[in-house]
């Protein structure tokens, strides 16, 4: 049987239902609470043996692309497998950037599924989730890959309930912010105790009301748009339930029916022309 020599795969986009943070840690880093979901939102990526490592980009937002983490991803995947071998990777990007989508993140983790695939499968499933954790706090969830969880800084992942189908409104003001200057702003006391374990299917149109993004007030001074788009969310009709995802500055809002999910983006449309937004609905 031939070795495989090229390895095709989407890269799916995430949101945060909820978000808490606390203060920084004795390491300096936040600790995390969230459930991402992922929908159907991706980009689009080829790996392929080759003599000289390269990347290739294209796609609507090729260009706001500044500091790219496959390379990165390449690197600590070939150092920890011992491999010489070099690929050329291409990228559709079709998601967001900067924007709290984790479409850097989803990246590296179909990277680092194809790399290994294209090796054999050498590496074993638990190891590639500590290349993960190396790489991004969000890579680990990026590469379970369905709804889950995550508490720490990112590390540590509990398998989520089934939940309902509804189509998500994306809405995002075509401007960047950084993760790190977030971060870097936020103040708040120690991690609130919640139980993360008291969502189920049947509770979860009352569950997610009560959520919220601990990132929200901070990412407003540095974006004021947010707050609009997302008084936009919840003036709309049907919109049962809006937020920002991650750091921002991207916001959603959730709809029962697809219907309403386009209205609603026909009217965002006619009024802020300049505004990137898509209907999309959670991957299963």
């Amino acid at each position: 049987m031939l070795r495989a020599k090229t390895f095709k795969c989407k890269a799916y986009a995430k949101i945060n239902l909820f978000l808490n943070v606390s203060n920084k840690t004795k390491d300096n880093l936040h600790k995390l609470k969230s459930l991402v979901c992922f929908i159907n939102l991706y980009d689009e990526i080829v790996i392929s043996e080759c003599k000289k490592f390269s990347i290739e980009i294209k796609g609507p937002f090729k260009k706001f692309i500044k500091k790219n983490i496959i390379k990165k991803t390449f690197i600590t995947f070939s150092n920890f497998l011992g491999s010489n071998t070099n690929y050329k990777i291409s990228l559709n990007k079709k998601i967001p950037v900067s924007a709290g989508l984790g479409g850097g993140s989803a990246d590296a983790a179909a990277v680092l599924q194809g790399l290994n695939f294209l090796n054999k499968r050498k590496i074993k499933q638990k190891d590639l989730f500590k290349i993960a954790m190396k790489i991004g706090s969000d890579v680990p969830a990026c590469l379970y890959n369905k709804n889950v969880f995550f508490s720490g800084y990112g590390q540590i992942l509990s398998k989520a309930p089934k939940i309902p189908q509804f189509s998500v409104l994306l809405i995002n003001p075509r401007k960047e912010l950084s993760t790190k200057v977030v971060f870097n702003i936020y103040k708040n006391k120690k991690l609130i105790k919640r139980k993360i374990n008291n969502l189920e299917y049947k509770n979860f149109f009352s569950w997610i009301l009560k959520q919220n993004n601990d990132l929200l007030k901070y990412s407003e001074k540095l974006v004021p748009e947010i707050n609009e788009m997302l008084v936009f969310l919840s003036s709309s009709k049907n919109c049962f339930f809006s937020i920002m995802t991650g750091s921002g500055p991207t916001v959603f809002g959730l709809f029962k029916k697809k219907i309403d999910a386009n209205k609603a983006n026909l009217l965002l449309k006619k009024k802020h022309p300049k505004w990137w937004s898509g209907v999309y609905s959670i991957k299963t």
